[in-house]
């Protein structure tokens, strides 16, 4: 997997279990980070109230920025966001509150337009 120095460190999630800071995700060199308890998942999330395959975060075009999405994945469990379950996509700012079982994530996000190559963005 190439790595793209240029958005290391600009978005990353940092993930609270229980009040406890568990883990640090950033957030570069790719469009997309699948989150849930499964393997195959980008971040791994310990916690038996969190599905599978619970979330998804997208770096996607809008307008002349890009922007995080996220969105559940139809989990059995709800994804919420700053309190509000997700009924479709929406915009990740700064200090943003992710909550999924007993897990929270905080979205940190330190620029405000991250600069990616254009082959970043198309799935493979």
């Amino acid at each position: 997997m190439t790595c793209f120095p240029d958005l290391d460190k600009q978005a990353w999630l940092i993930v609270h279990s229980q009040g406890t800071a568990v883990g640090k995700y950033h957030l570069s060199g790719k469009a997309f980070w699948k989150i849930g308890r499964a393997s195959d998942c980008d971040i791994i999330i310990h916690d038996p109230y969190v599905s599978r395959h619970q979330a998804t975060i997208e770096l996607r075009p809008r307008g002349n920025a890009l922007v995080y999405l996220i969105r559940d994945n139809n989990s059995r469990n709800c994804t919420l966001l700053n309190g509000t379950p997700l009924s479709d996509e929406r915009v990740l700012h700064h200090g943003d509150i992710i909550m999924m079982g007993d897990t929270d994530l905080t979205f940190r996000y330190t620029s405000p337009t991250p600069s990616v190559p254009p082959n970043v963005l198309q799935r493979f």
